[in-house]
């Protein structure tokens, strides 16, 4: 009988060497999982944006494409060659027709490019807002409806899982990441830099006080998440909801501001704020072995601890 750590070795094996495109490389998860992959022994290939963005993903041992990904150029250069790609860029403006752009259709076409070019595994970092989440509640597995409108980034996230459908039913070997609010440091990180300033200055309203609820995860779950499903074959063509715990959304402001949030109705905020349920992570621990590991007291701590020192 083989055991696990054998299997374990020689997947490591196959998987050192190969190529693998990260999209959005500079910012706050693409960082990380570019970090783990190159750990992995994976060579690194980065399509980023800027060209000043370029000098920190060398140092860190990737090679870089530059353009954007809405261009057929940057897209069939990034992918050319490419084993494995994992797709963590998204748009997240407000206006509907941009993040269409990037999460919809420049999505498809890098799904696109990624099959012609023969691609072998094809990570798409999706979210929990794709789900339709407005006054829900109860317990939402990877079968839950997902939106059909609602605020631009949720509803553009969830047409861009069903493009990448069409393009999977082609032949792309496809593994689908919702990972819920996402913990961790790092200059762009949404939860861990940009929303508690919002919070401090009393510009991020509650419903109900705050008693809503959201999953939670670590960085590091996200990218231990990603390299299982680059093993495990059984991953692909499944969604996974990726969550560490849950927590109250006031217990996230109390950390930013001891004065009580501005009130909003339901109606009136992205509908993750109205969500009084939670996000089964059976299928991720059944499928990729992956154990809810980060306590919401050690996460924010964290992000408070990085804070502090600014």
């Amino acid at each position: 009988m083989r055991s696990p750590d054998l299997e374990r070795w020689e997947a490591l094996m196959e998987m050192k060497g190969k190529v693998a495109l990260v999209t959005g490389a500079n910012g706050f998860v693409g960082h990380y999982v570019v970090k783990r992959l190159l750990e992995e022994g994976l060579r690194v290939r980065a399509l980023v944006r800027r060209p000043d963005a370029r000098a920190e993903l060398e140092s860190m041992g990737a090679e870089t494409v530059l353009g954007e990904m809405t261009e057929q150029r940057a897209r069939e250069e990034a992918v050319r060659g490419a084993q494995v790609v994992v797709h963590c860029a998204a748009s997240l403006s407000s206006d509907l027709h941009e993040a269409r752009r990037v999460n919809v259709e420049a999505t498809a076409a890098l799904a696109e490019a990624a099959r012609v070019a023969g691609c072998e595994r094809f990570v798409h970092i999706s979210t929990i807002a794709a789900y339709q989440l407005r006054n829900r509640g109860g317990v939402l597995d990877e079968a839950a409806p997902l939106n059909a409108e609602g605020d631009a980034y949720g509803a553009s996230k969830a047409e861009g899982e069903r493009a990448l459908s069409e393009v999977a039913a082609r032949g792309l070997p496809t593994v689908v990441f919702r990972p819920a609010v996402i913990f961790g440091v790092h200059p762009t990180s949404f939860w861990g830099s940009r929303l508690p300033k919002v919070v401090a200055a009393g510009q991020f309203p509650l419903v109900d006080g705050g008693e809503t609820t959201m999953g939670y995860l670590h960085i590091s779950s996200l990218v231990e998440a990603v390299v299982r499903s680059l093993r495990i074959d059984e991953a692909v063509g499944q969604a996974f909801n990726i969550v560490d715990g849950h927590f109250r959304l006031r217990d996230y402001t109390s950390f930013f501001s001891a004065d009580p949030p501005p009130a909003a109705l339901a109606e009136q905020v992205p509908a993750f704020m109205s969500f009084r349920g939670s996000f089964s992570t059976e299928k991720a621990q059944r499928v990729l072995g992956l154990v809810p590991r980060d306590s919401f007291a050690s996460s924010m701590a964290e992000i408070t601890g990085a804070l502090s020192q600014r």
